[in-house]
């Protein structure tokens, strides 16, 4: 049988005790990608019967206002063809033949006027099926009648009494079948619309809409919490000496649904390594990712590293990297752990870094792209490669200020995280920026 910390699903992944950059971003996702398919296959999680899509994961019918930025979890077919009936393009008249033509239904196209004024429906004339040398008034989107030829655009008409003529000066394009919107022009019935795979935009939702649709499937979203720990962290006001504010339930849940996850309920728990445990177990029992903060390192008080250590398979021991460098990724057995170092920046860091791609992998995605950037500045490089708040000036990057690992505010006038190699970088050279998801 496997213990907790050799869960079945986790088996074909590797360990990275030093992870760097490419390497966790890699591994995050394969993580996630991993996690999808174990939670699709889970009778506890996910309902009998319940949909799957390619490789097992997860997936949820969702009404068309809630896809964008879902991933398609199937092929989608057209439930009509788009148009779906023939209609015409302008104001005007639906006629047959060259002209002129006797009016045999309705009024002129812009009769209608004042509040009590009746309005034209887009289906007033599918009764009338015109006979050579016959008119009807159609609206713009309004069905075209069995027989007709062309539609005149209303300003190109004239009318005496119930003869309807071509004006003066009227293009003879007008006769030529102009104006008239066939069926099936966009796409016919039970043609695929979207593949699976795709990252649904409204656009998307819009298409889907016109062809019929009502729900689409999507790839499920990661259910994730997040578990604070540290006994000195107030949630309000200004804190004494000593302790500190919290950082994280107002910032990670929002980093979490940039990158295509759920998240639950904070949980606070104080640095007691039994309380911790039991938290611990308990939101893993209900989440498909946890995201921990603080106790990474190897002192006396950090909990959370040999909890994790007893609890799951540990896959990247630390990073290679600053800040972040003792963040923690693990398995248990239904939920991967990421364990977040306990300085503010520090923390965002990896979630930006190494839970993008988790959370990308479950839903299907690319993980976050890194872009190449010009650097505008000196910056000084160090024992490992760094992630430093940046920003553009001009067409180039440069650091912000105050971006040690407990600080934030470069961070808050960052546009992303720049690399600095260890050789440091010089105005002119080449690197990366990983963007902000916010």
């Amino acid at each position: 049988m496997p213990t907790p910390a050799d869960p079945p699903w986790a088996r074909g992944l590797p360990v990275r005790r030093h992870a760097g950059r490419d390497d966790a971003r890699d591994l995050a996702h394969r993580v996630g990608a991993a996690l999808a398919h174990r939670a699709g296959a889970d009778p506890a999680t996910e309902p009998r019967g319940a949909p799957r899509g390619p490789g097992g994961a997860p997936t949820e019918h969702v009404p068309l206002p809630r896809v964008t930025g879902r991933v398609l979890a199937e092929d989608v077919e057209a439930a009509c063809a788009v148009p779906h009936y023939v209609s015409s393009a302008m104001d005007g008249y639906a006629v047959r033949g060259p002209g002129p033509w006797e009016l045999v239904g309705g009024d002129s196209p812009s009769a209608p006027s004042g509040p009590d004024a009746p309005v034209p429906l887009p289906s007033a004339a599918s009764a009338v099926a015109l006979a050579p040398g016959t008119a009807v008034p159609v609206v713009t989107g309004g069905v075209i009648p069995e027989g007709t030829t062309s539609v005149v655009r209303e300003e190109f008409s004239c009318r005496s009494g119930s003869i309807v003529r071509l004006a003066p000066g009227a293009p003879p394009s007008e006769l030529e079948g102009r104006h008239i919107r066939a069926t099936g022009t966009e796409c016919q019935v039970h043609e695929v619309l979207f593949h699976a795979g795709r990252v649904l935009s409204p656009a998307d939702a819009a298409f889907a809409a016109v062809a019929g649709l009502d729900h689409l499937p999507v790839r499920r979203a990661p259910r994730v919490a997040l578990l604070l720990t540290g006994s000195e962290v107030r949630t309000s006001g200004v804190p004494a000496p000593g302790l500190v504010r919290d950082a994280f339930s107002m910032s990670v849940p929002h980093a979490v649904t940039a990158y295509g996850g759920v998240p639950g309920t904070v949980h606070r728990v104080h640095d007691d390594p039994a309380s911790l445990s039991t938290a611990f177990r308990e939101v893993c029992a209900e989440h498909d990712v946890v995201l921990t903060t603080g106790g990474t390192s190897r002192s006396g008080v950090d909990h959370v590293r040999p909890m994790l250590e007893r609890e799951t398979r540990v896959l990247v021991d630390q990073l290679d990297l600053q800040p972040g460098h003792p963040a923690l990724l693990g398995a248990a057995r239904r939920s991967a752990v990421l364990a977040l170092p306990g300085n503010p920046l520090a923390a965002l860091v990896v979630v930006l870094l190494v839970g993008g791609p988790l959370l990308a992998g479950f839903s299907g995605r690319a993980a976050p792209g890194l872009v190449p950037v010009t650097v505008g500045v000196d910056a000084a490089g160090g024992r490992r490669e760094k992630l430093v708040p940046a920003r553009r000036r001009g067409d180039a990057w440069e650091p912000c200020r105050a971006v040690g690992p407990n600080m934030l505010r470069g961070l808050s006038e960052a546009e992303g995280l720049l690399s600095i190699p260890r050789a440091g970088l010089v105005p002119g050279d080449r690197s990366v920026v990983l963007p902000l998801p916010w």
